[in-house]
């Protein structure tokens, strides 16, 4: 056997004396901190839900049970052909994307995977329509 196989290194645990006085462990440090702050006041969130285990390549079934829910959640929402974005305060919005998990397991799906981008501003209020609007101007003006 090598040396390097035998040899044992003894580690010192992290305390202050290694550190100074001062070195406190982040989660003493940092959680009163975090605690405190809010999730944003808006957002939008694209997602793309997608049940597995149903026994079917279909999920048409599954998308329209979700389109329903976001009907009856009063958020704003445009489905497209990859999936739906919603737009709300940031708690509804996961709100409703964990009652979608909720209802397509209902459905039968034993496991449902969902990919999802989510955005928010702080410097004015701008929706997914207005987005598209401004791309859409830019696009005319090449004519």
């Amino acid at each position: 056997m090598s040396a390097l196989l035998r040899t044992s290194v003894r580690l010192r645990p992290l305390t202050p004396s290694i550190f100074g006085a001062a070195f406190r462990p982040a989660a003493l440090t940092m959680s009163n901190k975090y605690s405190s702050l809010s999730t944003p006041p808006s957002c939008y969130a694209d997602f793309c839900l997608i049940p597995v285990g149903t026994g079917s390549t279909s999920v048409a079934k599954e998308v329209a049970e979700v389109q329903r829910l976001l009907e009856n959640s009063g958020l704003k929402y445009t489905m497209h052909s990859a999936g739906t974005t919603v737009e709300g305060s940031w708690d509804e919005v996961f709100k409703v994307i964990g009652q979608a998990h909720a209802l397509v397991h209902q459905t039968g799906a034993p496991r449902v995977q969902t990919s999802m981008r989510v955005g928010t501003r702080t410097d004015k209020k701008q929706t997914a329509e207005d987005k598209i609007k401004r791309v859409k101007d830019l696009l005319a003006g090449d004519k």
